[in-house]
């Protein structure tokens, strides 16, 4: 019986100071935590698949440093060839076909093996490039992820407490998490 006088007191004082009287009130909250979980459902999507991308691009960029590690080896195998050519070479016939060979291998070293580098360090470059704007992108994924997850908290709770400033607050948090997102979808 005392637990039932108390409820009535409490239910009678937020009467009288009008949070409980307030048309569609929980309507309204129970909008806005829909719209906020919506929009959280994209948010953690969009980080899901931005974690792919860079996980994608590690996988890529590390296959390609191993690539450009074994032209290296190639252009140093093949330098070292052409060296032995010359110096092993035993008089004037042999000096004659080492010196070919060996022009033929510095040939490959400038004409196939470096410029083969030079693109595998650029495409190194370039997946580090995509790798950091896949970051950037997570990153306000996961921060447009916790704005919508408190904004739903705070909207949710001001449905119990029947508090509209709680509903506000909630609100104000979410669309701080839905400009993230747009932010992280923006992000070129």
């Amino acid at each position: 019986m005392e637990a039932h006088r108390s409820v009535e007191r409490f239910e009678h004082g937020h009467r009288t100071s009008g949070e409980l009287d307030t048309p569609g009130f929980a309507r309204q909250a129970a909008l806005v935590v829909a719209v906020m979980a919506a929009l959280l459902a994209v948010a953690t999507f969009l980080s899901n698949e931005a974690v792919k991308e860079v996980i994608t691009g590690e996988t890529h960029r590390a296959d390609t440093s191993s690539r450009l590690e074994s032209n290296q080896l190639k252009i140093d195998v093949a330098g070292g060839n052409k060296q032995m050519l010359e110096v092993l070479a035993d008089g004037p016939r042999d000096e004659a076909v080492a010196a070919k060979a060996a022009a033929a291998h510095e040939h490959r070293i400038a004409k196939e093996l470096v410029p083969a580098d030079q693109a595998l360090t650029e495409e190194i470059h370039h997946d580090e490039q995509h790798v950091d704007h896949y970051n950037d992108k997570h990153l306000l994924f996961e921060l447009a992820e916790v704005g919508l997850e408190v904004g739903i908290v705070l909207s949710t709770v001001s449905i119990i407490a029947h508090r509209r400033w709680l509903l506000t607050g909630g609100a104000a948090v979410g669309v701080i998490g839905t400009a993230l997102l747009v932010a992280g979808a923006l992000v070129s």
